[in-house]
C-alpha cells in the first residue's frame, strides 16, 4: 500500500468529531478548504510548517487527511479540482474514518478494510 497525505486549510473553523466529514465535504465544496500539501505521508507537522509561519497559522484551520492507495498516485498530475474530487470520493465510500481534534485542526485517517 502508499500511504498519502493531503492537508486543507481554510479560514479558523469550528470542526467536531461528530460533524468532521460532512463539515469537510462542505468546505471543499464550498471552494472555502484549499489544497495545501498533496504527497506521501509526513513525519511530522515540523516538516510542513515552518518557524515564521506558526503565528500565522493561529488564525488558520489546517485538516490532514491520510489515507492509502494500492497504486502510486503522480502528486503532480492532478490539479486541485481532481484532488477535491479524490477527497470527496474517499469521504463519501471510506467505510473506517478515524477523526481526531486538536482544537482548531483536525487529522482524519482512512482505513481500508
Amino acid at each position: 500500500m502508499n500511504a498519502h497525505t493531503v492537508i486543507l486549510s481554510t479560514t479558523k473553523t469550528e470542526i467536531t468529531k461528530d460533524s468532521s466529514c460532512d463539515t469537510i465535504a462542505h468546505l471543499i465544496n464550498r471552494g472555502i478548504a484549499m489544497v495545501d500539501y498533496f504527497g506521501v505521508e509526513l513525519d511530522n507537522d515540523a516538516d510542513y510548517i515552518a518557524d515564521d509561519m506558526k503565528d500565522v497559522s493561529n488564525d488558520i484551520t489546517y485538516i490532514e487527511i491520510h489515507f492509502e492507495t494500492e497504486e502510486p498516485i503522480d502528486y503532480d498530475s492532478l490539479n486541485e479540482v481532481e484532488v477535491d474530487n479524490l477527497i470527496l470520493d474517499l469521504l463519501a465510500n471510506t467505510e473506517n474514518k478515524e477523526v481526531r481534534c486538536f482544537g482548531k485542526d483536525i487529522t482524519l485517517y482512512m482505513h481500508h478494510k
